[in-house]
């Protein structure tokens, strides 16, 4: 089993003073339950990351550290690889995507320590490149990094164990490190778990068991929607207007995907606790936007900020749109202006899919701001949700800015109402009855 424990690093060449965390609770909660199932609470550090030396950096000047707290609910699991995996790399400067990531995996180094309750007393990696640890599931030369015999360790049914990583970049690291944002996760490679005695194993609870226990690898899991529930997920403003026309701003956004987040997932991963210098603890968004920041759906900017107010670009919202899916490859780009583009993987993911759409000259404007019902007809394509006019219900709401002649007022009632349905051979929905459910809005 590949456990992701996943964080985002960024780097910039600007020297910010960096403040290592020193709190009483660990970045990162992962539980591995009595059925071996894991869960995943927080995400590892976001800081600054520029060139400094291994001093300066574990002294908090350019380096970023944090606390990966694992609890083992499971049977005895032996440890003997650790890796970590770049997702999500995110350019905002002009070298080639392959130019940044050669360097990225070269320039920059990771260190991880052992212990608990935030005292380490072994290093099972000293610093090291992040070409030596790095782990893809798809290639035989990155298998993450093999512990030393004397450094592999054993999670016993019950243990408790803090990592500390720490990463530094290189002095001489270049400006193609400028300006970059990488989802960087963390796995600890549980390759078996081998019971003591295979014929009369007693763990310590005094259950026997006589079986060797293997835990496969897995996916990384994706965030999950509510696609069978059709509740409204679009609200109007005061002034009784829905504004179709309208940007729509990355709080609203945060707000939306709340919403839709199926209930379970939304649970797991639900918090008000965010590190975003401008948002407020009292803003009405803090809840959306910390929920879904915790649980890496939606990032923040380099400078720490995540602009609350802000519209969104297409890009953006294609990026986050591919976390709730697998990313699908294209054979060729999708459109004729994002060759290039820090998204040109989410948005040819999101094409093939065909969640997002272009402009009749085959362009995209990923830089573009999105309108309400440019989003709205995303976000309903990835739930598979769409009405046609006729089958719309009388007493569906009304707004006098949602005019029935436009091209999106389809796709702005199937986001404003909560409605039951069925589905005749063509799959097309047919609403049965418009529905007033008590939403956790």
């Amino acid at each position: 089993m590949i456990v992701l424990i996943g964080g985002v690093v960024t780097g910039n060449m600007m020297e910010l003073t960096f403040s290592a965390t020193a709190q009483n609770n660990p970045n990162v909660l992962v539980t591995i339950n009595s059925e071996g199932n894991i869960s995943q609470n927080g995400n590892l550090f976001d800081g600054q990351l520029y060139p400094s030396t291994v001093s300066d950096a574990e002294n908090g000047i350019g380096g970023i550290s944090g606390v990966i707290r694992i609890q083992n609910q499971f049977r005895k699991i032996d440890v003997d690889n650790l890796a970590i995996g770049i997702r999500d790399i995110l350019i905002a400067n002009d070298y080639p995507r392959d130019v940044v990531f050669k360097a990225f995996l070269n320039n920059v180094n990771l260190k991880i320590e052992k212990g608990m309750l935030f005292s380490f007393d072994k290093t099972l990696v000293e610093y090291t490149s992040l070409e030596n640890i790095l782990y893809e599931s798809d290639s035989n030369e990155h298998m993450g990094y093999t512990l030393d015999e004397n450094d592999k360790f054993s999670l016993n049914k019950g243990d408790t164990i803090d990592l500390k990583y720490s990463l530094q970049m290189v002095p001489e690291a270049g400006n193609e490190l400028e300006s970059i944002t990488a989802y960087m996760p963390i796995y600890i490679n549980l390759i078996e778990s081998k019971i003591t005695d295979d014929d009369n194993y007693e763990d310590e609870d005094g259950d026997e068991d006589n079986e060797i226990v293997t835990i496969e690898d897995s996916e990384v899991p994706v965030a999950e929607l509510n696609k069978e529930d059709h509740f409204q997920y679009i609200q109007g403003y005061p002034d009784n207007t829905v504004r179709p026309e309208g940007l729509i701003t990355r709080e609203e956004i945060s707000a939306v995907f709340y919403r839709l987040l199926e209930s379970n997932y939304r649970m797991s991963i639900l918090t008000e606790n965010e590190d975003f210098p401008d948002v407020n603890s009292n803003r009405w968004s803090t809840k959306h936007i910390a929920t879904l920041s915790n649980g890496n759906i939606i990032m923040g900017y380099l400078d720490g900020s995540f602009k609350p107010g802000s519209p969104i670009t297409r890009a953006e919202l294609a990026t986050i749109a591919t976390k709730f899916d697998k990313l699908s490859a294209a054979q060729s780009n999708s459109f004729s202006d994002i060759e290039g583009h820090w998204a040109i993987e989410y948005i040819n993911s999101a094409a093939v899919k065909g969640w997002v759409k272009g402009y009749p000259d085959g362009t995209f404007k990923p830089d573009q701001y999105i309108t309400r019902a440019e989003f709205v007809t995303l976000v309903n394509n990835v739930l598979v949700r769409g009405v046609n006019k006729e089958n719309i219900l009388k007493d569906a709401r009304v707004f006098p800015d949602l005019l029935d002649t436009m091209w999106y007022y389809e796709a702005m009632q199937e986001a404003v109402n909560s409605h039951l349905y069925i589905r005749n051979e063509d799959m097309a929905e047919l609403w049965i009855e418009i529905i007033y459910p008590t939403l956790d809005l």
